[in-house]
């Protein structure tokens, strides 16, 4: 949550909005950007076929 309000604050805004966004509003933009990425297969997940060796 600490690099989520130093992002926000990096980006321009100012402390007291974010800490006046209700709390849920945070955790919501949190999740949204910690989403896992969706891979077309399962080869591309774990990164190629360095993990057969």
């Amino acid at each position: 949550m600490d690099k989520l309000i130093l992002d926000l604050i990096q980006d321009g805004k100012d402390i007291n909005e974010i800490l006046s966004m209700p709390y849920h509003f945070l955790i919501e933009i949190l999740s949204e950007k910690n989403k896992p990425r969706h891979e077309k297969s399962l080869i591309a997940a774990f990164g190629g076929w360095g993990f057969l060796v």
